[in-house]
């Protein structure tokens, strides 16, 4: 089950040490660069969602539109799941290796439906700080959560998964 083999990765009992290198071009290495952009955009989000306590009401409008930019920035993760639905998914499917591919298809829907939501919230009226307080705890927090986990899921168990597969040609 993958559950059962993400957990084995996180406990520490499968060892990645011996994993190969990725070269530069491999689509691997293009995965892990994109995460890297992404990560400074979850980095953002977190201290901007730090100022959540101290916004007024009067300052929900720029606010606001800081979150609304992080998240256009975010929603880029689309098309790396995209490519990966469509590039690496079917190439390790074709070596049999379906468990993975299938569960982060659904997260994948998951985090988009996630990210909708989120643009929702942030070009609603909401006017008062308690509002957004309350949709940052929820949705908003959820969504980055999500992005987050599966950059963990890639960089530990995908990738190294895929690039041994790949070599393997």
């Amino acid at each position: 089950d993958f559950c059962d083999l993400h957990s084995a990765v996180l406990d520490g009992s499968i060892d990645l040490q011996g994993a190969k290198d990725v070269f530069p071009g491999h689509p691997v290495d293009t995965f892990i660069k994109e995460n890297t952009a992404v990560r400074r955009q979850i980095e953002t989000y977190k201290e901007t969602s730090k100022d959540i306590d101290r916004i007024s009401d009067s300052e929900i409008s720029g606010y606001i539109l800081k979150l609304r930019t992080i998240f256009n920035n975010l929603s880029d993760i689309d098309k790396h799941y995209k490519r990966k639905e469509y590039l690496l998914f079917p190439f390790l499917e074709k070596h049999l290796i379906t468990g993975p591919p299938k569960v982060m298809w659904g997260k994948h829907d998951e985090t988009r439906e996630l990210l909708k939501k989120s643009h929702e919230i942030l070009t609603s009226s909401i006017s008062k700080a308690v509002e957004l307080k309350s949709a940052l705890k929820g949705t908003l927090n959820i969504a980055v959560e999500r992005i987050e986990g599966m950059i963990m899921k890639e960089e530990e168990i995908l990738f190294p998964m895929a690039i041994d597969t790949l070599n393997e040609e």
